[in-house]
């Protein structure tokens, strides 16, 4: 029974049917070890066993929940103090990184990487950090989560990005002079310089960094395949807070600050006002998923069959959690409203964008007549991801209203519109059997798809037009995306794949938004710059790896 394919099937390489089979003869009889003697079953009979194994209650897979403890769960204090010796110094040296942020992008970071300019830098620097914290913070979290495959994925991943990069700006290329320019002798040379060796030492130490992350990572993929389990709570929260799904927000706001900053040659406030902002209406939207997903389950429109959300109907978390993070999501973004109207001497923009934004989100499936069922979403979304919020942080950051930041986010939320329009399109069925009425539900199945790749590709075409029109052929970095839609434009023609296609298309929102705004800070006039588009295309590369 243990050993189909193989004289020996430890507890990584068990199969479904090995794990059900063991759940069973657990509850009968004590059953003995497998030997490597023990006879291989053929593939006929070991189909006919599991057939006669009856599955749990739940499907297939929910007999398979839990059944083993991950391998990665801290189980003491040693195993958490090993993970935190291991990225307890990255901690600290990113807090430090975020302390004497200015002064390291002149010193460091903004002469590594000449001849771009020094707000590329700024980016990079605030990418060296976030990836680095909290992709540390991560691995230490996964040691108390009941999974912890997941975070520790992801940090280790976020953490791959920032050593990576870290190695070129710090050590390759430190202060604008190469490694290789140093001196003519190798390291090994007794006359090679003491800066070459030291540079070698931390070059070589990343390196190992790198495949220590990358081996955890891997064993905790391999883990996954080989027995799954129920996604835990702190998997829970992720989900029932979409975080793909951010890029709605942050794609749009870093094409506006690019714009102000690069092309209309704006000073922005200190950074601590710009992170602030953008937090507070990533709460915001973290309060209107969470109000979709409570609402969408009570109606009836998420099932276990058809969701696309699991956050209520596989129970990752409670209805109670959900309500109290939308209240503490919506608490936060309250206080910044607040904040915003007075620090700008209640400006009616301000005041007026910031009441109607925050009544659209709550209403866009909530109350007495949910925007998004009466075929009014799509228009609710421009508005909350466009113009309006754009609007809104373009006075509270510079005081002053600019066409031009309007004109180069439109694109951006033409993406951002698709993501829902992909929502939309798979869930026509189950919308249709409660009555309501999207946008995918009035152009039906065929013409729906006709509108997705609309959206899509028009972005690309009113990227170029902004940028024809004011000057700025920084916009052609967006090209470097259009495959990715393309991709998109092929994929949400396979129902196999349809489940996820909001979730890649708001992934793909993130890198489309990221080649625009570093396509406008690095050509931010009439000038093509080759080795512009090289980067842009470079990242755009680097960030579908990740998100993959």
């Amino acid at each position: 029974i243990f050993s189909v394919g193989s004289p020996w099937r430890g507890p990584l390489s068990a199969g479904p049917m090995d794990l059900r089979r063991r759940n069973v003869q657990g509850a009968g009889r004590a059953s003995s070890p497998p030997t490597r003697a023990s006879p291989t079953v053929s593939a006929p009979a070991a189909a006919a066993l599991a057939a006669a194994v009856p599955a749990p209650e739940g499907g297939a897979d929910s007999g398979l929940r839990d059944t083993t403890p991950s391998l990665l769960k801290a189980r003491g204090l040693k195993d958490f103090l090993a993970r935190l010796c291991f990225v307890g110094i990255f901690i600290t040296e990113n807090c430090l990184h975020a302390a004497y942020f200015e002064h390291e992008i002149d010193v460091m970071v903004a002469p590594a990487i000449a001849p771009l300019p020094r707000e590329a830098a700024v980016a990079l620097h605030a990418v060296h950090i976030i990836f680095g914290l909290f992709g540390a913070l991560f691995v230490l979290v996964s040691g108390f989560d009941a999974a912890g495959r997941t975070a520790l994925t992801k940090g280790a991943s976020m953490m791959v990005v920032f050593m990576t990069s870290i190695t070129w700006t710090w050590w390759i290329n430190r202060g604008g002079v190469l490694y290789w320019q140093l001196d003519p002798y190798p390291f090994w040379d007794m006359r090679c310089s003491a800066e070459k060796r030291n540079r070698t030492v931390h070059i070589l130490k990343n390196i190992s960094i790198v495949g220590a992350m990358t081996m955890f990572q891997q064993m905790a993929k391999y883990e996954t395949q080989a027995a799954w389990s129920k996604p835990s709570f702190l998997e829970g929260l992720v989900t029932a807070l979409r975080p793909w799904s951010f890029a709605g927000t942050i794609a749009p706001q870093l094409v506006a600050l690019a714009t102000i900053r690069c092309f209309l040659k704006i000073p922005l406030p200190g950074y601590g006002a710009t992170l602030m902002l953008v937090l507070s209406i990533l709460a915001v939207q973290c309060t209107a998923n969470l109000v979709n997903s409570y609402r969408d389950f009570e109606k009836g429109i998420d099932t276990k069959e058809t969701a696309g959300d699991r956050t209520l109907v596989d129970d990752l978390v409670s209805v109670k959690t959900l309500k109290v993070l939308a209240a503490i999501s919506l608490l936060w973004w309250c206080t910044f409203f607040a904040w915003s109207v007075v620090a700008t001497g209640f400006h009616p923009l301000v005041l007026g964008l910031a009441a109607l934004g925050t009544a659209l989100a709550i209403g866009y499936t909530a109350g007495p007549a949910p925007l998004k069922y009466m075929g009014l979403g799509d228009l609710v979304v421009f508005i909350c991801f466009g113009p309006g919020v754009i609007t809104y942080s373009m006075v509270v950051l510079v005081g002053a209203f600019h066409w031009e930041v309007v004109a180069f986010t439109v694109p951006v939320t033409l993406y951002v519109i698709a993501t829902l329009q992909a929502n939309n399109y798979r869930d026509i069925e189950s919308d249709s059997r409660t009555g309501a009425r999207t946008v995918a539900i009035m152009l039906g199945p065929k013409y729906s798809l006709v509108y997705y790749d609309l959206l899509l590709l028009g972005a690309h075409a009113t990227a170029l037009a902004a940028g024809w029109h004011y000057g700025c052929w920084g916009v052609l970095a967006s090209l470097a995306a259009l495959p990715q839609s393309l991709w998109l434009c092929l994929r949400i023609r396979n129902r196999a794949t349809l489940r996820t296609q909001d979730e890649e298309t708001g992934k793909s929102t993130m890198i489309f938004g990221v080649a625009l705004a570093l396509g406008i800070v690095i050509m931010p006039g009439s000038e093509v710059s080759a080795l512009g588009l090289g980067v842009v295309a470079f990242v755009v590369a680097a960030i579908k790896i990740f998100a993959d």
